[in-house]
């Protein structure tokens, strides 16, 4: 418990600067303001209130998606918004049919949480339209009335959304690129200093999320956009692979060609911040001049040494040889980005077409509209019913969630205090799949009620302000509330709990009753969700076997794939190549996530169990090192390498018996014996045991190939152990 309430107070304290749009938080505040201030100067207020309730919500539902996406999210709250403000102030004054609808719209909303944080933003408004208009006794007429009004203040903030599109050149393409180089520049730096390692699996997750909704008005002149990004997943790729090539050199004493290595990443980072500060900026890239100039030097005091013919030893040739193969492509990555993004930044437009983006897919950027396709209404269906199941963590939540906001509803009508829906809306804003996020919201969820609708009703009820300066202090807290919806949720409560307050003061009722009231609601609410986590708890642990085990099997899979492309590289299937690897890292990904969770909940079991779990993340991110630098150095066309498939056959078949270990939690019976087959490979290339002269020339390819696939072996064994499987023929080598 006390490394919860740390991780608490550390939430708290820490504002992610990164978070904070300045732009969204105008745009939605204007959504506010208008129809604010068009009530008051109409003469009704209220009118003016209900629908900036339609426009507050729309506009916290826009931080979700991108373009046409963010456009349909928060078409789909404000309607979910609507209905349910409808429902609610038909049935509200119905206490059981209250409670029944509250606990149906709870458990829809809490399944929808497998849909993703879009879905969830739709449930979760449809919830507070619920609960919040229940509170009202109104005939059907009058509450399709204010059910109109809310939907009103939504379609605003859609119309303010779609209307900046065709004024602002690709703003959320250029934000997202320019962060992804700019870890790129980050990753080679760490790297010049042998600290170098994995990027975080969801590193690129952002940029992928824009680039599969593009700006509507701008699809034919996105191609750079593209070509950037695809440069970015092989600059990556080619950075994980000189990372290994560091290592190795490292180990076989080559310090001159290491040095030389170090200087080609510092050179790198250089190039690529040129790159994400020319993205952002719309600017050209400048001072690659003096970069290239810093790799190609570096790069001849390697290519030296490969000459040399002191360099005996097959690792060491091996090594020599990935440093400048590596170096090399990456140049040539480089040199491509810089182009493409002087053509991004208005340049000659002929440089896109010498970015020779070898191996990747062209996105098709002829046609102006997106096809329209409804297939993902099955899709999301589809997943709704498999989640409907008490495996599911979305269906527990789901019950959980149902459960405590009848609880909720029930408890709130029988205390009889006024503004009775702040109790089930305490519920379902601090109620999360996870213990971790509940109890951090719910800490933040009390101390933001008791400051802002506290201190806020205490100031309004001894000043009483006008409506005027009710509206300006309404949008007063609405920016900050924008601004720190994802940068710091105390402050956000904060800053909600006073806007509601001072919207609520529209209607005469800043009294110091109604913040005790709220005081009241907010701590039992709080209350409500704790206990009903630790009744019925979701713990990470529960389904961390599982997330392990796909991971797992998933880079299994990935290496598979790769090895097989090395037995025939002219026949390789690129896009499959690049579809497993995104597949392992979404995998790695949901893994951390989940072991993230888990060692923040006051359930972690003991420190061997951690210790194990630890090791297996540590034991994947080597083997994907391995991984990786074969992708990395997979030949365009040739030499083919058909003695690595029986390899590639017992990589995958002994990762999947490490899964199945991992999910029954017991050791699996049989494991290949990979380092015999190793080694067989070792000796069918004729690579030497030892790393000494073989008297006969080598394929240089062939020495990338035994040398990661020795990695790999060693990282499988690893993972074997940590489970307990058995090796069948012995212990390996």
């Amino acid at each position: 418990m006390g490394s919860v309430l740390g991780q608490a107070a550390r939430t708290a304290r820490q504002i992610d600067r990164s978070k904070i749009s300045i732009p969204t938080a105008v745009r939605n505040t204007i959504g506010v303001a208008v129809t604010l201030f068009l009530g008051i100067v109409c003469g009704h207020p209220l009118l003016g209130v209900t629908a900036s309730i339609g426009a507050l919500n729309a506009g916290f539902a826009s931080f979700n998606g991108t373009y046409r996406s963010r456009a349909e999210v928060v078409l789909a709250a404000s309607v979910g918004l609507a209905l349910s403000a409808f429902v609610g102030g038909t049935i509200g004054h119905l206490v059981g049919f209250d409670i029944v609808t509250t606990a149906l719209w709870g458990f829809a909303a809490g399944l929808l949480v497998a849909l993703g944080p879009a879905a969830t933003v739709v449930g979760l408004q449809s919830v507070i339209g619920l609960v919040v208009f229940s509170q009202f006794t109104f005939t059907p007429a009058v509450a399709a009335q204010e059910a109109g009004l809310v939907l009103a203040g939504g379609l605003l903030q859609t119309v303010l959304i779609v209307v900046v599109w065709p004024l602002r050149r690709f703003p959320a393409e250029r934000q997202a690129l320019s962060a992804v180089y700019g870890q790129l520049a980050a990753a080679a730096r760490m790297e010049a200093t042998g600290s170098g390692g994995l990027l975080a699996p969801g590193a690129f997750d952002q940029l992928a999320t824009v680039l599969s909704h593009p700006q509507p008005f701008g699809r034919v002149d996105r191609a750079p956009l593209d070509s950037l990004a695809s440069e970015a997943e092989r600059i990556r790729l080619e950075l994980t692979a000189l990372a290994r090539a560091r290592e190795r050199l490292v180990d076989a004493a080559e310090t001159e060609a290491a040095r030389a290595l170090d200087e080609i990443a510092l050179a790198s980072s250089g190039a690529l911040t040129a790159i994400s500060v020319s993205i952002k900026a719309g600017q050209v890239p400048l001072g690659w001049d003096d970069e290239r100039d810093r790799i190609d030097t570096a790069l001849e005091v390697i290519s030296v040494k490969v000459d040399d013919g002191a360099a005996s030893g097959w690792q060491r040739r091996a090594a020599l040889e990935e440093a400048v193969r590596g170096c090399q492509a990456l140049a040539g990555q480089l040199r491509a980005a810089i182009r493409v993004a002087t053509v991004l930044a208005g340049g000659d437009p002929s440089a896109l077409e010498q970015a020779a983006l070898t191996g990747r897919p062209k996105r098709d950027v002829v046609g102006r509209w997106p096809v329209i396709d409804f297939g993902w209404a099955s899709d999301r269906l589809a997943t709704l019913r498999a989640n409907l199941d008490l495996s599911s963590e979305s269906c527990r939540h789901g019950m959980r969630l149902a459960a405590t906001l009848a609880v909720a509803v029930g408890l709130s009508r029988a205390l009889r205090l006024p503004h009775h829906y702040w109790l089930p809306l305490t519920v379902m804003i601090v109620l999360k799949p996870d213990f971790g996020a509940t109890f951090t919201r719910g800490i933040s969820r009390v101390i933001g009620t008791l400051v802002g609708a506290g201190l806020v009703t205490v100031a309004l009820a001894e000043l009483r302000p006008g409506r005027f300066e009710l509206a300006v202090l309404v949008l007063v807290w609405c920016v900050g509330a924008n601004l720190m919806l994802s940068a710091n949720y105390a402050i956000y409560t904060v800053c909600i709990s006073s806007l509601v307050v001072t919207l609520l003061a529209f209607v005469g009722e800043p009294e110091l009753s109604i913040a005790a009231a709220r005081s009241i609601y907010t701590v039992i609410g709080a209350a409500l969700a704790l206990i009903a986590y630790v009744v019925w708890p979701t713990w990470a642990a529960t389904s961390m076997p599982e997330r392990l085990a796909d991971l797992v099997v998933a880079e299994g899979r990935y290496a598979k794939a790769v090895l097989t492309a090395w037995a025939d590289p002219a026949g390789a299937d690129r896009r499959s190549l690049q579809q497993a690897r995104l597949n392992a890292r979404l995998a790695r990904a949901n893994a951390e996530a989940v072991a993230d969770r888990w060692l923040s909940e006051p359930s972690r079991p003991n420190a061997c169990q951690q210790e194990t779990v630890l090791g297996i993340l540590a034991a994947v991110r080597t083997y994907l090192q391995g991984i990786l630098t074969l992708h990395a150095q997979l030949p365009a066309k040739g030499p083919a390498f058909p003695q690595v498939t029986p390899f590639a056959d017992e990589v995958a078949e002994a990762m999947f018996a490490v899964a199945q270990s991992v999910r029954s939690g017991a050791p699996h019976g049989r494991m290949p014996t990979l380092r015999s087959t190793q080694l067989a490979l070792a000796e069918r290339l004729s690579v030497p045991k030892r790393d000494e002269p073989s008297g006969r020339p080598l394929e240089d390819r062939a020495l990338i190939l035994v040398s990661e696939t020795d990695l790999l072996t060693h990282s499988v064994d690893t993972l074997a152990h940590l489970v307990g499987s058995n090796r069948q023929g012995g212990r390996s080598h």
